[in-house]
């Protein structure tokens, strides 16, 4: 501790004191006022000087003034003369008594001070004994803590040494536990010492919590009472920050001691650390001395060697020298042969613009081929299929057997054109690659299901292993994925006899692995490459069993580089093959860039009264649905939408309602799965990438399998009454609300679970009307027939309908004016209409009738046949449930189309076989074909005979090609709704685009699909 605590007052002196005082006080109440006994009141004052406290002169004097006082008024005497002198007797012993005092304050003051000036630099000098010597950091940190901790009586303590710029390390702790010493290394700013070291200021906390640390001993613990934090600076820089804890509380002294020797501290753990620096830096110097010496004995060893090397050049120079004339003769040859590989090179370059003008001509070429191979394949194809479906019933089994034999072998040299077309793009780098994410177990059961049949009718085995550890999904382009497999499945299945095909895969790395394997015939090591090369194959002699164009393989690993990856084989005679496709698990475009999916887009049609198909093929993706766990018979929606967006928001709004869900992108193959699937309800886009909505409703309504399926559509354009002319059960507009969307799917719902479907029919007359009831009736229809207007709109106002049959002269009022007040009065339902009257409607009729557009179906089925394919179309009913002779008419209904009865039809084609054709398609359903050769004639016909309402346009004719007779028939307002398909050989992506700008409806390549141009043309044909 300091002075203050060694220079204590002893309990004899303050007894002595108080005694003193005591006994001067008795002995001046004993004697009368007038002697100044109270003058002995120094002996006491002087004596408290001895107890080395400066409060104790002034507390005696305080003592005894009150005893001059008190034995002023209680001394006897008072009488006496000398009595009255004793107030100023005594009042002048006070003052002098108080001198007295505050002098001996002063001379104790004093002295303390210098007494604790010499605690203090005994403390300097001990402290500076102390840090002397050769010493470590650790070693003065231990002294330092050492001396202070004693001279303070401290009990517990640490100091912390800097250790680079912003940190301190501890190097010395006094009676602390290690596990509660906190970190080793302190940054600068962090806890108590980390601040007191930035701040450079002493930090005292009194009264420390109990929890902080304990003062042990081998008996207990207490927590210290007082904590000290003193940083030790010099020029501005802390270098060591000491902490101690006492159970006493410390006092100024202690505190200006630590103020006292930091500047000390601070300078010898300063002079350490350069020290020790400087040590490091010694040693540092005579290592690189060292390495200088080794150094310089290795560069003594170099120098010989450069002289012995300097002698060798100096003879090379001489053989340079020599050396040199024969170059300069070299140098002109070299001339020479320089200006001759400019020369080569300009060659080169002349023949390299060549090439480019003969790659723009191969193009044009195959683009010509195409179209001359084409055209021809379209008409056989198109008649084939006529005779292949033998609608009249003349041709017997075998020459229906023929005729699916040319039909079959057409679209087998239809293949053979695409694979061309396919190898002359990926030739030319103009293959687009359109990646997505594709489910690897879908794509092998889609797959699988393709060629089960093959392998069944050839008695062998197929099947497919997919690993564990395989990624769910990969990203690539689906259809040049499925291109490969397809091929290669096909090939194997193709030259295997016995045995099987099994498709594996694998995971390598960042790579997915599909093996093809095969216990086929084998190929010979020698033809490994040759079966890769274009139009080569393993056994290409004229006696060969397999047939092909070797194309196929060609194709396939151009395909599968194009798309990042390899394809390989390992076979041999008599043992199989193996095809192993490598193909990243994510595809990553390279210097091309691949144009992206195509969406619906804009065709740029003259006519707004329909949807317009989009101008890229798509390919559609392969989706997460529920057809892996597909059960027949259930709650089912197909959903047919390519914006992939809304169809997972109808998916999973279909899970709510507890429906299976499949979903589809493009236009084809929705129809694959409506016709496999068969589902309870389909929700159908108006814009699909390769076809329109309408079309593919139009499709869906004239397939036996899937005309009873209702059908809602969705479009961002209103095209309702088309649709619901075509036999929709409802439309909807975009963007729709989630509430229309639920109610759109339980209308749906309702549909396809309605066990009876309710008829009204509207008819005057008795005899018609029991006809008609009779026609139309069956099993599930309920019928109510009617003969007035107002016994209809009663049965409307108590009761729904599914269909209504309306006769148009009724007794009490037209039809027009019922079908009015059915509109106009809300508490009338008003269920689908079919116009069945003896006679025909004229425009002005018609017009009248369309101002219910938004909720009426306008039908002119003027026989039993056609009533009865309309009201069916109506009811969703099941077609191969109806009884024979119902199927045998709605057969005979369908034959002759009413869309195309009795319209015209102008086809604009060069080529006789393919007029021949078309016109073998569309007669027969009614409509009345006319002929132009070519553009020009196209442009005169459409002068000299308007009227026409539909124009099939061929692209590629003499004089004036379609593309510049669209131009200008669209130049024309009379002609601006005119609808005009485009037919075109050349079946190249920029053909399309260029059919579309010209101004066409739409577009359809040859060879023609005839029930897709069929259902084109009920699309675009006006009503």
């Amino acid at each position: 501790m300091t002075v203050d605590a060694t220079l204590g007052t002893s309990r004899g002196l303050l007894i002595a004191i108080a005694l003193s005082a005591c006994a001067i006080f008795v002995a001046d109440l004993s004697l009368p006022l007038g002697i100044a006994l109270w003058s002995l009141y120094f002996a006491p004052v002087a004596l408290s000087n001895l107890a080395w406290r400066p409060s104790a002169p002034l507390v005696t004097a305080a003592a005894c003034s009150v005893f001059i006082v008190a034995g002023y008024f209680l001394s006897s005497g008072r009488e006496s003369a000398a009595a009255h002198y004793a107030p100023l007797n005594r009042g002048f012993g006070v003052v002098a008594i108080w001198s007295a005092a505050i002098l001996g304050r002063r001379f104790i003051v004093s002295r303390l001070e210098v007494r604790r000036e010499d605690w203090l630099k005994a403390a300097q000098t001990g402290l500076g004994a102390r840090m002397e010597g050769e010493l470590t950091q650790a070693a003065l940190g231990e002294n330092i803590l050492s001396f202070l901790t004693e001279y303070l009586h401290a009990q517990v303590g640490a100091i912390y040494l800097a250790d680079g710029e912003a940190s301190y390390r501890r190097f010395g702790t006094h009676s602390i536990d290690p596990s509660s010493a906190g970190p080793d290394v302190v940054r600068l700013g962090e806890g108590v010492v980390g601040q007191a070291a930035r701040d450079d200021r002493l930090v005292h906390l009194e009264e420390v919590p109990e929890k902080y640390i304990d003062v042990r001993s081998g008996l207990g613990g207490h927590p210290p009472r007082d904590l000290v934090v003193a940083p030790a600076s010099v020029d501005g820089k802390v270098h060591a920050v000491v902490e101690l804890g006492f159970l006493n509380r410390i006092d100024d002294g202690d505190l200006e001691l630590f103020a006292r020797v930091s500047r000390s501290i601070a300078s010898a753990v300063r002079s350490i650390t350069y020290r020790t620096r400087q040590g490091e830096l010694l040693e540092e110097t005579q290592r690189q001395g060292e390495e200088l010496q080794t150094q310089h004995e290795e560069l003594r060893v170099q120098n010989e060697e450069l002289e012995q090397q300097s002698r060798t050049l100096q003879e090379s120079q001489m053989r340079l020298e020599n050396q040199q004339a024969e170059l300069t003769q070299i140098n002109s040859q070299l001339e020479e042969q320089t200006q001759a590989l400019e020369r080569q090179r300009d060659d080169l370059t002349r023949a390299q613009a060549d090439l480019q003008r003969a790659s723009t001509y191969k193009s044009e070429f195959l683009a010509n081929m195409s179209h001359e191979l084409r055209t021809p394949l379209n008409s056989s194809l198109i008649l084939a299929k006529l005779l292949l479906d033998n609608r009249e019933g003349n041709l017997n089994p075998e020459q229906v057997k023929f005729a699916q034999t040319i039909y079959s072998a057409g679209n087998d040299l239809l293949t053979l054109i695409n694979d061309i077309l396919d190898l002359s793009k990926i030739e030319a780098g103009k293959l687009d690659v359109r990646p997505e994410t594709i489910p690897l177990a879908r794509l092998v059961d889609e797959l699988l299901d393709g060629f089960k049949p093959i392998a069944q009718d050839k008695r062998l085995d197929i099947g497919a292993q997919l690993d564990d550890d395989l990624p769910a999904v990969i990203e690539t382009d689906p259809t040049r994925l499925q291109q490969i497999l397809r091929n290669l499945l096909s090939n194997a299945l193709k030259f295997t006899e016995r045995g099987g095909v099994f498709l594996s895969i694998r995971r390598a790395a960042s790579e997915v692995v599909f093996d093809v394997k095969d216990t086929g015939i084998g190929i010979a090591s020698d033809q490994h490459e040759v079966i890769f090369e274009a139009f080569r194959q393993a056994d290409g002699t004229t006696s060969r069993k397999y047939g092909g164009t070797g194309l196929g393989l060609s194709i396939s690993r151009d395909l599968a580089r194009v798309l990042g990856g390899d394809l390989t084989v390992d076979s041999g005679p008599g043992r199989g093959s193996t095809f192993t496709l490598v193909l990243p698990e994510r595809y990553v475009a390279k210097d091309a860039v691949h144009a992206p999916r195509r969406q619906a887009t804009s065709m740029g049609r003259p006519v707004k009264a329909r949807p317009e198909p989009t101008s890229g093929v798509a390919t559609s993706p392969a989706l997460d649905d529920d057809r892996s766990k597909w059960s027949p018979g259930g709650r089912s929606i197909l959903v047919i939408e390519d914006d992939l967006g809304f169809a997972r928001v109808l998916q999973s709004l279909a899970h709510q309602l507890e429906f299976q869900a499949l979903l589809a992108t493009t236009a084809d193959e929705g129809l694959k799965m409506a016709e496999r699937y068969r589902p309870s309800a389909i929700v159908l886009d108006a814009g699909l990438p390769d076809r329109s909505g309408l079309s593919v409703l139009d499709t869906l309504k004239h397939n036996p399998v899937t005309r009873h399926i209702p059908v809602h559509m969705i479009s961002v354009s209103d095209y309702a009454q088309t649709a619901l002319e075509m036999g929709a059960a409802g439309y909807a507009l975009k963007p729709i609300p989630h509430e229309q969307l639920v109610e759109a799917l339980k209308r749906l719902e309702s549909k396809f679970t309605q066990r009876v479907r309710r008829i009204l029919i509207v008819e005057d007359d008795e005899t018609h009307r029991a006809s008609t009831s009779l026609l139309l009736a069956g099993d599930g229809v309920e019928i109510v027939a009617v003969g007035t207007a107002a016994d209809a709109l009663r049965e409307l106002g108590a009761s729904t309908f599914d269909c209504m049959v309306l006769d148009l002269s009724l007794p009490d009022r037209t039809g027009f004016e019922l079908l009015d007040d059915m509109s106009q009065k809300e508490q009338y339902a008003f269920p689908p209409v079919v116009v069945y009257t003896g006679r025909s409607l004229s425009s002005d009729e018609e017009r009248q009738l369309r101002r219910f557009s938004q909720s009426i179906i306008i039908k002119g089925a003027r026989s039993p046949e056609r009533l009865l394919d309309e009201v069916t179309l109506f009811l969703h009913q099941v077609e191969a449930e109806l009884p024979p002779d119902r199927q045998r008419m709605l057969r005979d209904a369908r034959h002759r189309d009413a869309v195309f009865e009795g319209r015209r039809v102008l086809v604009v084609e060069d080529d006789v076989r393919n007029i021949f054709a078309l016109t073998s398609v569309l007669e027969p359903k009614g409509a009345r074909v006319e002929v132009a050769r070519n553009g020009r004639e196209a442009l005169a016909h459409l002068e000299k005979e308007p009227g026409v309402d539909l124009v099939l346009m061929d692209i590629m004719m003499p004089e004036m090609d379609g593309l510049q007779a669209t131009r200008e028939i669209r130049k024309q307002a009379k002609h601006a709704r005119l609808p005009i398909i485009a037919l075109t050989a050349k079946a190249m992506a920029d053909d399309r685009e260029n059919c579309l700008a010209a101004g066409a409806n739409d577009y359809i390549a040859k060879p023609l699909d005839v029930d897709k141009l069929l259902s084109l043309a009920r699309v675009w044909m006006p009503k």
